[in-house]
C-alpha cells in the first residue's frame, strides 16, 4: 500500500474555529458555524495565542537576530515585532568572524553601571521589553572601531504571529494543531456555557496534549554548573 509521499497537511484559522465549536459542543457535525461565531471565536483564539507566550516560547519562536553597532549608540530599538526575552548574545567581529560573549544584565545591574557614555566594544548588554518595543541597551557605548567592526548578535524568543484572515494558517509547526483546537474548544466552552462535566474533560484532555507538544518543543542539552569568573 503506497503512502502519499507529503507532510504539507496545515489547516486555517476557520478551519481550527469550526473544529473547535464542534469539540465544545457549540455547533453539530457537518454545521457551519455564523459569521458572528466566527468573529468571536477569532478573538479568542488571538487572545489564546497570546497568552500562551507566557508558557514560554519553543524552538520554533526563536530567532537570531544581528544587530550592527552605530558608534556613539547605546540604545537600540527593535518594534517589528518586538521580542519578549533574551536567551544569549554575543559580540562578533565581523573581519575575524571571532565571537566573544555578552553579558546580560539585569535592569538594576545597568541601572548603577558608571558612565554610560564610555566608549568601548560591548561586552554587556540590558534587555528592556516595551509593550510595543524592545530596547537593548548596551555597554560600554560602541565606539568607532567596533561600530566599523563588530555586530552584535541576539538569540531571543519572539511572539507568535496573529490569526487576521479566515485563511491564516498558524504560526505552530504541525505537532501543536490539536493543541491549539483542544485550547480554543475549552475557551470557546466557557463562553457558550457548555455543561462544567463536558468543560472539566475538555479542560483535561487540552491540558494534556498541550503539554506533549510542550515537551517535544524543547531544546535538549548537557547542564552544567560551575563559577562565574567574570568581574565585569
Amino acid at each position: 500500500m503506497a503512502t502519499s509521499g507529503t507532510y504539507d497537511f496545515s489547516v486555517n484559522r476557520d478551519q481550527l474555529i469550526s473544529s473547535a465549536l464542534r469539540l465544545a459542543g457549540v455547533i453539530a457535525q457537518g454545521e457551519t458555524p455564523s459569521t458572528s461565531q466566527i468573529s468571536d471565536a477569532a478573538v479568542s483564539l488571538n487572545m489564546m495565542v497570546k497568552a500562551w507566550m507566557a508558557d514560554g516560547m519553543p524552538l520554533w519562536a526563536i530567532e537570531t537576530l544581528s544587530i550592527p553597532f552605530v558608534a556613539g549608540q547605546n540604545t537600540y530599538t527593535i518594534s517589528t515585532p518586538k521580542l519578549l526575552k533574551p536567551i544569549q548574545s554575543w559580540n562578533r567581529n565581523t573581519s575575524s568572524q571571532v565571537d566573544i560573549p555578552v553579558r546580560m544584565i539585569s535592569r538594576e545591574e545597568y541601572n548603577i553601571l558608571g558612565n554610560k557614555s564610555t566608549t568601548g566594544n560591548p561586552i554587556q548588554i540590558f534587555f528592556n521589553p516595551n509593550r510595543d518595543s524592545t530596547e537593548i541597551k548596551v555597554f560600554p557605548t560602541p565606539d568607532s572601531i567596533s561600530a566599523a567592526q563588530n555586530t552584535l548578535y541576539l538569540v531571543a524568543q519572539r511572539p507568535y504571529q496573529d490569526f487576521d484572515t479566515a485563511s491564516d494558517t498558524p504560526d505552530f509547526p504541525q505537532e501543536w494543531y490539536e493543541a491549539v483546537k483542544y485550547g480554543l474548544a475549552v475557551r470557546l466552552a466557557g463562553e457558550y456555557n457548555i455543561d462544567i462535566e463536558t468543560r472539566r474533560v475538555l479542560v483535561a484532555e487540552a491540558a494534556a496534549i498541550k503539554q506533549e507538544a510542550l515537551s517535544f518543543g524543547t531544546e535538549e542539552n548537557s547542564l552544567y554548573f560551575q563559577r562565574d569568573w567574570r568581574s565585569w
